[in-house]
C-alpha cells in the first residue's frame, strides 16, 4: 500500500496515513515493526505484507520515534517487536521481529545495539 504521512499528534503515539484510495487511517507506533528507508522516503511495516510508503525520511522517522532502534542506514526498528537477536558476529549480525522479518544490523552499529538490548535487559543469542 502507498501512502502520504500525514502530520504526527504532539506525542507522537500514532500516525495518520492514507491509504491507495485516500482514506486516512490511524496507526499506533506499538503497531509499526520497522520503518525501512527508501530513497528520499520511507516505507512502514506491520507486518511482512502490510507496508505504507511516507513522505518522510528514515532520518526524520527516527527524531519522531526516539524510542526506535536505528540498526542499519537502511532500518529503524521497534525494539517492543524484536523477539530474538544474534549480535556476536560483527558481519552476521541481525534482529528477529514478531512477524518473522530478520533484519540485518551493520557492523557500525553492533556495539550500540549490544549496549541498548542490555539496557533494557533483551535476550541476546
Amino acid at each position: 500500500m502507498h501512502s502520504t504521512l500525514l502530520p504526527m499528534n504532539t506525542a507522537r503515539t500514532s500516525i495518520k496515513v492514507r491509504d491507495r484510495r485516500g482514506r486516512a487511517i490511524t496507526i499506533s507506533a506499538k503497531q509499526i515493526l520497522f520503518f525501512e528507508g527508501w530513497s528520499n522516503y520511507s516505507r512502514i511495516f506491520l507486518n511482512k505484507q502490510n507496508g505504507f510508503v511516507s513522505s518522510y525520511t528514515l532520518k526524520e522517522q527516527q527524531e519522531y520515534h526516539p524510542t526506535f532502534w536505528r540498526i542499519s542506514r537502511s532500518h529503524l526498528v521497534n525494539p517492543e517487536h524484536i523477539v530474538q537477536m544474534d549480535l556476536h558476529d560483527m558481519h552476521n549480525s541481525w534482529v528477529e521481529l514478531s512477524d518473522e522479518t530478520r533484519l540485518s544490523v551493520s557492523r557500525r552499529r553492533v556495539k550500540s545495539i549490544v549496549t541498548l538490548a542490555k539496557y533494557f535487559n533483551l535476550v541476546l543469542s
